[in-house]
């Protein structure tokens, strides 16, 4: 070995290694920084998650009442739209066939919550011997905006 070789071998073992303590702060900075995205994107999801939940809960109920009322016979009472076209049927929390509270029971004595379902008939709105079913079920979402999901439908007279 010639003597600059050993001069150099001699250089690296005295050099010290590692990092620098501002490497170390840029790397805890980039680390912090995404371990918030992710806090913030998990966050996020979890509030799209409720919301979807919500909306899914929602078409369940409307779809069960409009089969309710699309099975009713014609003249039954609760499909007239008189004594006002459009009037709205809005059952009892305790009375309406939904979970209001979501607590797993349905339409317990007392039972209120955020969640309402309605309904409006209109005759001959469309043509004429029709009925226009609309069902709609309105909840409080998150930082108190409201939600809404309604279904409609047309049925003729002479439809079962």
């Amino acid at each position: 070995m010639t003597k600059e070789n050993a001069i150099r071998k001699q250089e690296c073992r005295n050099r010290q290694e590692g990092f620098t303590i501002i490497e170390v702060m840029i790397a805890l900075s980039i680390l912090a920084i995404g371990l918030l995205s992710v806090a913030a994107m998990q966050l996020h999801s979890t509030n799209k998650n409720t919301s979807a939940n919500r909306t899914t809960r929602a078409f369940v109920w409307c779809s069960d009442r409009m089969e309710i009322l699309k099975n009713l016979p014609y003249t039954d009472a609760n499909l007239i739209g008189a004594p006002a076209p459009g009037m709205i049927y809005t059952p009892a929390q305790d009375a309406d066939g939904i979970d209001n509270d979501r607590d797993g029971q349905i339409d317990e004595t007392g039972e209120t919550g955020d969640v309402n379902l309605t309904w409006t008939i209109v005759d001959d709105a469309v043509v004429p011997n029709t009925k226009t079913i609309t069902v709609s079920a309105t909840w409080q979402r998150v930082f108190g905006q409201q939600g809404r999901f309604s279904l409609t439908t047309v049925r003729a007279k002479n439809a079962m």
